[in-house]
């Protein structure tokens, strides 16, 4: 729930201590206007995948576990951690009871069950350690494949929510259990309406309302600050110099759990798909300029999916020109579209997702290193539901994607770096119940099956009169905490 520490943590970071003396807890009430990072195109966790996906999901569903600031998974909707029997083989999950659905139904262990295992048999690597989920009394059995496997962890990832019935929520009604509701979307309008819900078990929202929007130009966010119209703001304060936002401002940081890479698409899957073309564009990429793409929020390059690694010396941000073009006349041998000759001929697309507008900068960021190898490109912006078949549907050969977990639970990007490239060593591995870091290292150099470019992390700016701003360890806002305080002049 939401507790007096974090109450009085609020409180002290805002510097409220009036309010602190005066009442016993935030109030209740009004409206906040806020924003995500791109399009949320998945309202089913199972399919969520971008920052604004697992943002969302968040505030419309519940997990059995959430990783704290400790990076330690804590219970959420489960009562206790898993209890192992004598073989260890099989978990046993205790459930709290009376947790109600949006349509208040009350929450079943067959609810659970048939949830994770609906995400067993969609995303095959998430959940690989468990053979089977059953439900069993007041709550539910997990079948390990490996013996004394900590699958909390796994079970506080957003894609693990739990749904009405175990099944794919309906898209313009999403019913979770989660802290809001879903009000309305608007797509043409860019926006995403929320209330609060008020049988949440572990509290109401302090908002009555939450909106959340989304913009396809850099300057349309902060100008919105600016006017009022907005109180949060991903993208500074102020679109203009000179201007000045209609309030007082604060800004609060993520952890740079966002990370920014590129995928390969089908549309040429013999030249994109080679081992050799991979490597050339990965030594080809200047990732000291792309991360140099900023709002004013940290970036830390990066070549490896995997955040709070060693930050890359100057030789590996710039890249290494005359060796990418050495492996790239290698590939030439076995395909003709890689020789010098072929690359001229090449024109490779490269997606961007039309609602993230650095995207379209980091897109030309990694247009410059194809540049460098003598291959010419063009850049395309696409809607936020077809980049998603962007790799498989053959309309583009790389794309810009963004993957989003826990910053401490590295089976968790290991496995979403393999699978959004296609690759399944992280599923057979996550069988045994880990990962090891330096195998996963090594087989991921190897075949790059996605080009990592930078991990990011999320700068808010909000109003002053909006309070109890902060991030879990996912990089993801917590909205649910927010509530508005005018303090006297």
């Amino acid at each position: 729930m939401r507790g007096a520490a974090m109450l009085r943590a609020g409180l002290a970071g805002a510097g409220l201590a009036g309010l602190a003396r005066a009442e016993t807890r935030p109030p209740y009430g009004g409206a906040v206007e806020a924003t995500l990072l791109g399009e949320p195109v998945a309202l089913d966790p199972a399919d969520a995948e971008s920052h604004a996906d697992v943002t969302v999901i968040g505030l419309v569903f519940d997990t059995l576990y959430a990783i704290g600031p400790d990076g330690v998974a804590e219970p959420h909707l489960a009562l206790g951690p898993p209890v192992l029997d004598a073989a260890r083989t099989t978990a046993h999950i205790a459930l709290r009871r009376g947790v109600a659905f949006h349509d208040q139904a009350v929450m079943t262990a067959v609810d659970v069950a048939d949830s994770l295992e609906r995400v067993r048999g969609k995303l095959a690597w998430l959940l690989a350690p468990i053979a089977a989920v059953r439900a069993a009394g007041d709550g539910i059995d997990l079948v390990l494949r490996a013996p004394g496997v900590d699958v909390a962890p796994l079970l506080a990832l957003p894609q693990t929510a739990i749904t009405r019935r175990g099944q794919a929520p309906a898209a313009a009604r999403p019913i979770g259990s989660g802290p809001f509701v879903i009000d309305g979307a608007d797509p043409a309008g860019k926006r995403l309406a929320l209330k609060a819900f008020d049988d949440h078990f572990a509290g109401r929202p302090y908002l009555d309302r939450l909106g959340l929007a989304w913009f396809d130009t850099a300057d349309a966010e902060p100008r919105g600050f600016e006017t009022g119209a907005l109180q949060l703001s991903a993208r500074g304060q102020t679109a203009f110099a000179g201007a000045r936002p209609r309030s007082a401002a604060d800004a609060v940081a993520s952890p740079s759990s966002v990370l920014v890479f590129v995928g390969f698409g089908r549309q040429r899957a013999a030249i994109t798909g080679d081992p050799g073309f991979r490597r050339a564009l990965d030594l080809a990429v200047d990732r000291g300029a792309v991360a140099t793409i900023t709002s004013g929020e940290r970036t830390e390059a990066t070549r490896l999916p995997l955040p709070g690694g060693p930050p890359l010396d100057a030789a590996s941000l710039a890249g290494n020109l005359a060796q990418a073009r050495a492996v790239l006349d290698e590939a030439g041998r076995r395909i003709p579209a890689l020789t010098e000759a072929g690359r001229g001929a090449l024109r490779l697309v490269i997606a961007f997702e039309a609602t993230r507008p650095d995207d379209r900068e980091i897109a030309l960021r990694v247009s410059r290193g194809l540049d460098r190898l003598g291959v010419r490109f063009s850049i395309v912006a696409v809607p936020a539901r077809r980049l998603r078949d962007c790799a498989t549907s053959g309309e583009c050969d790389l794309w810009i994607g963004q993957i989003a977990a826990p910053s401490g639970v590295a089976p968790a990007w290991w496995g979403a770096a393999f699978a959004a490239g296609g690759d399944d060593w992280a599923r057979r591995q996550l069988v045994t119940g880990s990962i090891d870091p330096a195998a996963a290292a090594q087989e991921f150099t190897r075949v790059l099956p996605i080009l990592p470019l930078m991990f990011r992390s999320l700068l808010l700016w909000h109003v002053r009169e909006v309070h109890g701003l902060a991030f879990d360890a996912s990089g993801r806002p917590g909205f649910a905490d927010l509530y508005r305080f005018k303090a006297r002049p």
